[in-house]
C-alpha cells in the first residue's frame, strides 16, 4: 500500500507549481535557459548543446533532467547582429512521473560598441506542458484488506493530468571580449514567465506560474600564454524559491593547433552543494562533467550524493570574412 507516495505527489505538485523551472550546475553551457539575450553571443556561426542531469538517485523521488538547444547567427550588418535559437527542456520525477516539458524559440539582437564591447537584448516564446501518470500510483481504496487490486477505483479525481501553456521571456546582456586575448566577460539579467501562465491539474484552481528572475555572470581572464582563470555565477529567484551558484577555476590550453584545452573548476550552490567540474575542449567540441556533493540537511537522506551532470557543446567556427567595420569578436 503506497498511499504516502500520493501525499508526496500532492506536495510535489504544489511546490513545483510555485517553483517549476529546472536548474543546472553547468549553467554556463545552457545560456539561453537563463537569458534569451545570450542567443548568438559566442564565437562562431552556430552552436548546439545538450545537457543531462541525474539528481538524488539515492532517495525515492529522483529527478532526470534533459536540455537541448541550438542557436545561430542569421543577419550581420556592420555593428548589428540578429540571431535565433530553439531549445527543449524536459524533467521527470517520482513514482507518478511528474513531468515538465518546454519547447521554445529565442531571438537576440546585438549591437557592437566598438572592438571590445557589445550589448544584446533577447526575447523568448515557449510552450510548456505539465503532466503526471496516476496509473503508476497505488491508493488506499485499492486495498481490499488482503491484497492490492489495481482494478478498483482510486477514489481520487482530477480534471486533467496534463496541460499546455505559452510562456514569454526577455533579457539583456553586456559582452566584453578583446580580440587579441582569451579574456572575456558576459553579465546579464533575464526574466521568464512574464505572462504568468496558469498551471494546475484542477479546473477550479487558479495557480499561476510565478515569474523567474536571473542574474548571470560568466568570464575568463588570460594570465599566461597557455593559462586562463575562469569565474562564473548565477542567482535566480522564483517566488519563494532562490538559488545562487558561484565558482572559479583554471583553464589550460594544451595545443593551439587544434584548440585543445582542459578546465577544472569548483563551485558552490549556497546552502546546498559543492560542485567540482571538469571539461575538455577539442576543436569545435566541448564536453563537461560535474557532480553535486550535497552539503545541506538533506544529506541525511542522500548520504552526500547529489546530482551527476554531463554537457556536450558544438560550435561551428568557419574562418570569418574580412570586415570593413571592426567589431567585437562575437560578430
Amino acid at each position: 500500500m503506497r498511499f504516502p507516495v500520493f501525499a508526496i505527489l500532492v506536495l510535489l505538485i504544489s511546490v513545483r507549481a510555485v517553483a517549476q523551472d529546472l536548474h543546472y550546475s553547468q549553467f554556463y553551457h545552457n545560456p539561453t535557459h537563463f537569458n534569451p539575450a545570450l542567443t548568438g553571443v559566442f564565437r562562431g556561426d552556430m552552436r548546439a548543446s545538450a545537457l543531462y542531469r541525474s539528481q538524488w538517485t539515492s532517495v525515492p523521488v529522483s529527478y532526470r533532467t534533459f536540455s537541448g538547444a541550438a542557436d545561430w547567427k542569421v543577419i550581420r550588418r556592420d555593428a548589428n547582429l540578429l540571431s535565433v535559437g530553439f531549445n527543449l527542456q524536459h524533467d521527470r520525477a517520482g513514482d507518478a512521473a511528474l513531468t515538465w516539458t518546454q519547447v521554445g524559440a529565442t531571438a537576440g539582437v546585438a549591437h557592437a560598441l566598438g572592438e571590445k564591447h557589445a550589448l544584446s537584448a533577447g526575447v523568448g516564446l515557449a510552450l510548456a506542458q505539465r503532466s503526471f501518470d496516476i496509473s503508476k500510483l497505488k491508493f488506499r481504496n485499492q486495498w481490499t484488506g488482503e491484497v492490492f487490486d489495481p482494478s478498483l477505483q482510486t477514489g481520487e479525481s482530477f480534471n486533467k493530468n496534463s496541460g499546455f501553456v505559452p510562456t514569454l521571456s526577455a533579457g539583456l546582456d553586456w559582452h566584453f571580449e578583446p580580440g587579441e586575448t582569451r579574456t572575456r566577460l558576459d553579465a546579464g539579467i533575464g526574466a521568464f514567465h512574464l505572462n504568468r501562465p496558469k498551471v494546475n491539474f484542477r479546473d477550479d484552481a487558479d495557480q499561476k506560474l510565478p515569474m523567474r528572475f536571473t542574474l548571470m555572470v560568466n568570464g575568463a581572464v588570460q594570465i599566461g600564454e597557455m593559462t586562463d582563470l575562469v569565474g562564473f555565477g548565477v542567482a535566480q529567484r522564483m517566488s519563494g524559491a532562490r538559488e545562487t551558484i558561484a565558482g572559479a577555476g583554471v583553464r589550460r590550453v594544451l595545443s593551439t593547433d587544434n584548440d585543445t584545452a582542459v578546465q577544472f573548476s569548483v563551485a558552490g550552490r549556497f546552502g546546498d552543494a559543492l560542485i567540482p567540474a571538469f571539461q575538455v575542449e577539442w576543436s569545435t567540441w566541448t564536453v563537461g562533467v560535474s557532480y553535486d556533493w550535497n552539503t545541506s540537511d538533506f544529506d541525511i537522506a542522500t548520504g552526500g550524493r547529489g546530482g551527476f551532470e554531463v554537457a556536450v557543446v558544438y560550435r561551428a567556427t568557419p574562418v570569418p570574412p574580412v570586415k570593413t567595420f571592426k567589431a567585437c569578436p562575437i560578430f
